[in-house]
């Protein structure tokens, strides 16, 4: 006997077939205390489903007693699936800040912060993992790993981005990534402020980008940071700012696009920008001294090499007479963020600037993160 499906029916079971299986986030959890963080990473990285995990503007500075073995918030993705953590929500978690100092963690010299690292390929390809809007403050690399001072991410199997956020006073002395060590598949870094750090290596930041450089559909990209004012133990040998970490059989780029590299003291030597043997592209940043050999396919175009002109006084906007203003890429590779460190639109004069903060002159303290 032939069965007849009515006509309203089929139709209905074609739009049930044709909708994903889950949402592409699928928990959001809202959260306001160190405990309350810490059991909803624990929860999401075993539940099956994508997550965001939204931490309501305040001060969080964890006691020794609250921290975990590699940090105070440590987290193994085991479910291979999404997780992005964001600041400056209000109680309801309907509302977010633009500013990342709304949200702060602080180790007090003695705790690294965060400890994130996915173990598995990622389920749902079409997200990316992330950290964004939050302030991380005087972290201390001590524990177990020694890379990252005041943070470590690692997602190796898929990509992740680090957007928005301020790290400063944050330390690892005898190991790499100052602010914190950073790998994935697919690594987008952008508009961060990442200054008054130490390490011996990338005391700013030490992003390892093998595993993107070797895969020729991925890279990686390193957009509109700020990176200013690190301080390697090592002298001479160290790098004072970013250190980049490659594989001489490098198929793809990693991207550096209208950042700030300045200040950074490696001893005799001011090293600023440590790109090993990486494959690059590096158009429209300002930049010190680099070390490094570029790799075979490299490219490049319009760097400066001068004093970007700080607003002063531990203010990282750009002074009036600064010539980062308007000499940014306005379409960098792996695309430009639409709002800077401050919460301002890009672009707000003939082309974006180059660094974390775009030049709003009504605005301009906005920088200052004390």
């Amino acid at each position: 006997m032939r069965t007849r499906v009515s006509f309203p029916l089929a139709l209905l079971a074609l739009v049930f077939a044709a909708l994903p299986l889950r949402p592409v986030w699928a928990i959001s959890y809202c959260v306001g205390t160190i405990a309350d963080l810490k059991a909803k990473l624990a929860e999401a990285s075993t539940n099956g489903f994508s997550d965001e995990i939204k931490v309501r503007s305040g001060f969080y500075q964890p006691t020794g007693a609250q921290c975990d073995a590699l940090a105070c918030f440590e987290v193994h993705v085991t479910d291979g699936e999404m997780l992005r953590i964001s600041g400056g929500w209000d109680a309801t978690c309907q509302a977010q800040s633009t500013h990342p100092q709304d949200t702060i963690f602080d180790g007090s010299n003695n705790y690294r912060l965060f400890f994130v690292e996915w173990q598995h390929a990622n389920i749902d390809s079409a997200t990316i993992s992330g950290f964004r809007n939050i302030e991380l403050r005087n972290g201390l690399g001590t524990f177990g790993s020694s890379n990252g001072g005041c943070a470590y991410f690692s997602n190796n199997s898929g990509d992740l981005m680090l957007d928005r956020n301020v790290f400063t006073g944050c330390a690892v002395y005898n190991g790499y990534g100052g602010a914190f060590a950073a790998s994935a598949l697919q690594l987008y870094v952008r508009n961060n402020l990442i200054v008054n750090n130490v390490a011996r290596f990338g005391a700013g930041a030490y992003l390892d980008v093998t595993r993107s450089t070797l895969v020729a559909s991925k890279s990686s990209y390193v957009t509109n940071n700020t990176v200013a004012d690190n301080l390697s133990t090592l002298g001479s040998d160290g790098t004072g700012g970013l250190q980049l970490l490659s594989s001489t059989a490098s198929v793809s780029q990693v991207y550096l696009s209208n950042n700030i590299l300045y200040g950074n003291d490696a001893g005799t030597n001011r090293v600023d920008l440590d790109i090993g043997t990486a494959r690059i592209y590096s158009a429209n940043n300002i930049q010190g001294t680099q070390r490094g050999i570029a790799g075979p396919g490299s490219t490049g175009a319009a760097n400066l090499s001068l004093d970007p002109r700080f607003a002063g006084d531990n203010n990282y906007a750009l002074a009036p007479e600064s010539r980062a203003r308007d000499r940014g890429k306005d379409s960098p590779p792996g695309g430009a963020p639409s709002l800077d460190l401050s919460g301002g639109a890009r672009v707000f004069g003939s082309h974006i600037d180059i660094g974390a903060y775009e030049a709003h002159d009504d605005v301009i303290f906005a920088g200052d993160f004390q």
